[in-house]
């Protein structure tokens, strides 16, 4: 091989291997910042419960939700997991929810802890890991407060469709909003009949 030919595959190879190693760079650069980058999910842990708030049962509810004439307030229960799918680590500064009822509407839901002493907010989350929340949430319904703890349990469950429509913003650092939704099966719902909660689904 003449010595001109030789330089040009050296040269060829030299090039080749830094072209190589610029790709690697950029691709191990391009998985790290899609690792680091920020990502908070809402995933459902056991599925709603709910029935007809009393009055009495939870005061700080009920004047949150302010029912008027003729209105009822549901409350529901959800066990959810925030899960961090971030090499970094992020904090949970809010949380809003809306649920589709058998009205066609998304009700914003008031949202408070299931504990009444523990504060929801702030919330830090370790990378790559999950944290639990345990969340009462509350709306306004057409209705009148009557019947006993099954009743009650079934004006929760009929307000809702078949399969519940939930949306969750999770509020994160930096103005971040982390959007998640699914449809709650209502299994753990009662219901007065099979066909309650199709009514107007």
């Amino acid at each position: 091989m003449a010595w001109s030919e030789m330089e040009f595959a050296r040269e060829g190879l030299s090039l080749s291997a830094s072209f190589f190693a610029v790709v690697s760079t950029f691709y191990f650069w391009l998985v790290r910042a899609n690792r680091e980058r920020a990502k908070l999910a809402a995933c459902t842990v056991t599925g709603l419960r709910g029935t007809m708030l009393m009055a009495m049962e939870d005061t700080a509810t009920y004047r949150r939700v302010a029912p008027g004439k003729k209105q009822i307030v549901l409350k529901y229960w959800l066990n959810l997991a925030i899960v961090n799918n971030s090499s970094l680590p992020n904090a949970l500064l809010g949380i809003k929810v809306w649920m589709k009822f058998t009205d066609g509407r998304w009700h914003a839901m008031d949202v408070a802890s299931v504990d009444p002493e523990a504060d929801l907010f702030p919330q830090n989350i370790d990378p790559l890991t999950t944290a639990g929340m345990k969340l009462a949430l509350a709306t306004e319904w057409e209705g009148d407060v009557s019947g006993g703890f099954r009743e009650r349990e079934c004006a929760a469950g009929d307000a809702l469709p078949e399969l519940a429509p939930v949306r969750i913003e999770l509020e994160a650092l930096q103005g971040q909003v982390f959007v998640s939704e699914w449809l709650d099966d209502g299994r753990l719902l009662q219901r007065t009949t099979e066909q309650s909660g199709l009514a107007a689904a």
